[in-house]
């Protein structure tokens, strides 16, 4: 009696860690990253299209940024330099698992369209 309720927790706390796992497996898929260059100084400001998704990043020394876990959708990109001037708002698509690439204005990147990054 004693070593059936012992294996009917071990059952129980094994499924609740098999199903925690799996959710939070989930939970990291369900987004993608951002990434791109500025100048140190300027400010990157992201924003979801749909989903009201919003951050702001001051640029710091080596003028490279990446934000991690970002939802699926369209954003725009705005870029405000040091000295004031705008960039042209940028477009961007997240998709599950990938990175999206900022640009430089007038820059393309070719690698990354064909890989779908």
């Amino acid at each position: 009696m004693i070593a059936m309720r012992r294996n009917a927790k071990v059952v129980f706390a094994s499924t609740l860690l098999a199903a925690s796992l799996h959710m939070a497996v989930h939970a990291q898929s369900s987004g993608g990253n951002i990434t791109g260059e500025a100048s140190s100084g300027d400010t990157v400001t992201i924003t979801g299209v749909d989903t009201g998704f919003k951050r702001e990043l001051k640029i710091e020394k080596d003028g490279k940024y990446q934000i991690r876990r970002v939802p699926t959708g369209e954003y725009q990109v705005v870029r405000v330099h040091k000295d004031g001037t705008i960039d042209p708002v940028q477009s961007i698509t997240v998709r599950v698992g990938s990175t999206a690439r900022v640009m430089e204005p007038g820059q393309t990147d070719t690698k990354a369209a064909a890989s779908g990054s």
